[in-house]
């Protein structure tokens, strides 16, 4: 399920982190909310969401259900949005602006759907797992080692689908 939360909080200039300073709700709390359904958040949730967007809480559902009926997903712009969304394993994503070059050198560089299939059973499954270690050894070597292992775990988990020169969709490899 694509997460809802992140997607309305950015669309009101704010992160999980900016809101729970704003209203003093837990950041815990709220990435347990953007894990779920939006008819499912509590009444002390949808409060706390409305009172840091200025909406009402029937506004901030209506939105946040309108959202999850979309086909608008998140689109990460910055380093730290693409790790955390990366780091939480978020389904689908968009990401827009200068790492999208980079995104282009990983697809180039990885497996097709078929070859990894054909790596995996040819390995009894351990190839894949050997070839992360293997690039996080690598990269703990590499002067930039986070966006490098940023790189590593993109190319392991996600399909990439260059939508234009400035953007490109990612899809986690087991998600439909």
């Amino acid at each position: 399920m694509k997460n809802v939360l992140d997607i309305f909080l950015k669309q009101n200039g704010l992160t999980r982190y900016d809101l729970s300073k704003k209203v003093g709700i837990s950041e815990q709390t709220l990435s347990k909310a953007s894990k779920r359904d939006p008819e499912t958040y509590s009444g002390k949730t949808l409060i706390a969401i409305s009172k840091g967007t200025n909406h009402s809480p029937g506004e901030v559902l209506d939105q946040l259900l309108t959202i999850r009926d979309s086909d608008l997903l998140y689109t990460a712009s910055n380093l730290k949005e693409i790790r955390q969304k990366v780091k939480e394993q978020e389904d689908e994503f968009i990401i827009q602006g200068e790492f999208n070059s980079i995104l282009k050198d990983i697809k180039k560089s990885t497996l097709s759907e078929n070859e990894q299939l054909g790596f995996n059973l040819g390995t009894a499954g351990l190839g894949t797992s050997v070839v992360w270690i293997i690039n996080r050894i690598f990269n703990s070597i590499d002067s930039n080692k986070e966006e490098e292992n940023l790189k590593t775990d993109i190319a392991m988990l996600y399909q990439i689908k260059l939508l234009n020169s400035n953007e490109a969709k990612l899809r986690l490899k087991q998600s439909k």
